[in-house]
């Protein structure tokens, strides 16, 4: 018999919440593996001991979490989202009668309480503690790169600089002769940015003064933030770290190294990064910390376009000279080096016309004899880079792009980093830390699905891991 669906209202509904979210359910696996309780002790100091009874700040945090695990935009709209999600409120424990926390209530915790204490690293340290605990994580080889966050800022916010008047006439004295009067074609007599040339020396963002202008391939010149993230070979996250957008990749590279070894004692015997960290300082430094550096380097020197580079000539260490590719010698000309390195000169009776590499090995109008330079730290660059042609090498730096840009793609495309979502560069920092929370939660969460339950050595579940085998057989 065909009929419509009763739509009567019942007086009374049997139901619970623990019935209507299923047992698979992907928040069901994130409660099984973490116990969010250790949160209240380290925000305890921030809160009154009188007064009205405030919000569990457990529940506040696990309501971010499921902002940034489902990348919902706004505070806004996540009150709204766990007002009508039933597995949302059963996460953060509240029944269907309850009233969900005010998208407010969030913010103002957030601003007053949470950004200026040390709360988001210390979550991020305990995650990666939990999965050190469960053996996911070993510590051993640690893979870094960076990538460009833009910030909640367009260049029509940028304006110049005040400077003083030491400072202007300096300026001046620098860009005299090199620069054209800046024209101005509004009508009413405001800046140009499009005409003028915008730096970070001349200009700041009035509504973020954080970042920084940052000229990108494919993207043209932006206010950016830059976040340097280190990933175990595992692929869990151990450290994420902000900086303004024009900071070089090299510069907080080694101190956040330490920074895992102090935090969370790892044994780190090797690292794999990009030629971007491939400089002298850093396989030094990398050297004397007992790392082996899986890192090409930057580049080599060499005095003009299509001339030989350094990699044609031999050193010879005792008698600190080189050999050029014709076979002479060149000497030390400087007893002290300058920069660029030590430089090295051969002969100008020998280094003439009459050598057969002389259009090759050089190209000046003078004919002047052929110079190189060695850096004083060569010899640790020449230690690491030793092992550039093994297997482990070639296969440590496609499994760092397999991992590292993934994460990336990850963070951009699923958990909104790939724009800011607030202002300055301890809120950008938060959100770096929130989203690589989420992560290392969602892949914990994964393999627990796969494997129910975790054991207490590392399983080689994934793909990254199966290939992180090779280095450990």
């Amino acid at each position: 018999m065909l009929r419509g669906k009763d739509t009567d209202q019942k007086f009374y509904y049997n139901i619970s919440l623990e019935m209507l979210v299923p047992q698979d359910h992907y928040l069901r696996h994130i409660d099984r593996l973490i116990d969010f309780d250790f949160i209240r002790n380290k925000v305890r100091h921030l809160y009154s001991h009188t007064g009205k009874p405030a919000i569990d700040p457990v529940v506040l945090f696990k309501m971010l979490l499921i902002g940034y695990l489902y990348d919902v935009k706004s505070e806004r709209q996540l009150e709204k989202e766990i007002q009508v999600n039933l597995a949302y409120r059963w996460f953060i424990r509240y029944d269907l009668d309850e009233k969900i926390p005010d998208h407010s209530t969030i913010s103002q915790t957030r601003r007053r309480k949470f950004v200026e204490s040390n709360l988001f690293q210390e979550i991020f340290d305990e995650i990666v503690q939990k999965c050190m605990e469960k053996g996911l994580i070993t510590g051993k080889t640690i893979l870094t790169d960076s990538t460009y966050i833009r910030a909640d800022a367009s260049l029509d916010s940028l304006r110049e600089i005040v400077i003083t008047p030491q400072e202007f006439i300096q300026r001046l004295e620098e860009n005299s002769g090199d620069s054209k009067p800046v024209k101005n074609n509004r009508s009413d007599g405001s800046d140009n940015n499009e005409d003028k040339k915008l730096s970070n020396k001349t200009h700041r963002s009035s509504s973020d003064p954080d970042s920084k202008l940052v000229s990108r391939k494919g993207s043209g010149k932006g206010l950016v933030y830059k976040e340097h993230r280190s990933l175990d070979k595992s692929g869990f996250i151990t450290d994420v770290h902000v900086t303004a957008g024009n900071i070089a990749d090299t510069e907080p590279y080694v101190a956040r190294l330490q920074r895992q070894r102090d935090a969370f004692l790892f044994p780190i015997d090797s690292v794999v990064a990009d030629r971007g960290y491939g400089t002298y300082h850093i396989y030094k430094d990398l050297t004397i910390m007992g790392i082996d550096a899986y890192i090409p380097e930057t580049g080599s020197y060499k005095n003009q376009k299509n001339a030989f580079d350094n990699s044609g000539f031999i050193y010879n260490k005792r008698n600190d000279t080189y050999q050029c590719p014709a076979g002479h010698i060149m000497r030390r000309k400087l007893r002290k080096p300058r920069q660029g390195g030590i430089q090295y000169k051969a002969s100008k009776l020998v280094c003439n016309e009459n050598c057969p590499n002389r259009t090759k090995c050089t190209t000046t109008k003078n004919h002047l004899a052929r110079e190189i330079y060695r850096n004083i730290y060569q010899d640790y660059m020449d230690h690491q880079l030793s092992k550039r042609n093994s297997r482990v090498w070639r296969a440590l730096l496609k499994l760092r792009k397999t991992i590292v840009e993934g994460s990336f793609a990850d963070a951009k495309e699923n958990h909104g980093m790939r724009r800011a979502k607030f202002r300055g560069l301890k809120k950008v920092q938060e959100q770096s830390f929130m989203t690589a929370i989420a992560q290392n939660i969602k892949r914990m969460a994964k393999d627990y699905k796969k494997v129910k339950e975790l054991p207490g050595i590392v399983q080689e579940i994934s793909i990254s891991c199966k290939v992180a085998l090779v280095f450990d057989s």
